[in-house]
């Protein structure tokens, strides 16, 4: 009597755990842009450019020399980022919207959605094969 409650509540415990692991296999991992990431060569390997994501939503380009080369404003809902630039480079208050897909906790690749400012198209998946986290 005794061995066979102890195999029922074996088998419950069992049970409870497969779908705990059930439910969370279909829940997506939170990751955050928030931090400076460096921008890859098409090689993989790093330009010695850096973005910075804010808290704020704003965002900014530091070139190899520590000069700031762009900055403006993002938003990213979901897997969907997008993306204003402040300089006048591709018409005012004009958005890009580009798909962010997360690769771990420490690398993102962007996919174009719609974006017709060619310059930044080309900043963000021309030349850009994604960037790594900054350690």
């Amino acid at each position: 009597m005794k061995k066979k409650l102890l195999r029922i509540h074996f088998n419950s415990s069992l049970l409870f755990l497969f779908i705990i692991v059930i439910i969370f296999a279909f829940v997506p991992l939170n990751y955050s842009l928030i931090g400076k990431w460096t921008i890859l060569n098409l090689d993989g390997t790093p330009s010695g450019e850096y973005v910075n994501f804010k808290e704020d939503s704003t965002y900014t380009v530091a070139l190899p020399d520590g000069q700031i080369g762009e900055r403006g404003n993002y938003i990213l809902k979901g897997s969907i980022f997008s993306i204003k630039n402040i300089k006048d480079v591709c018409g005012n208050n004009y958005w890009g919207k580009y798909n962010l897909t997360f690769y771990g906790s420490d690398s993102v690749h962007f996919v174009v959605i719609e974006d017709s400012c060619s310059t930044r198209r080309m900043d963000i998946v021309g030349f850009n094969p994604g960037l790594k986290r900054s350690k």
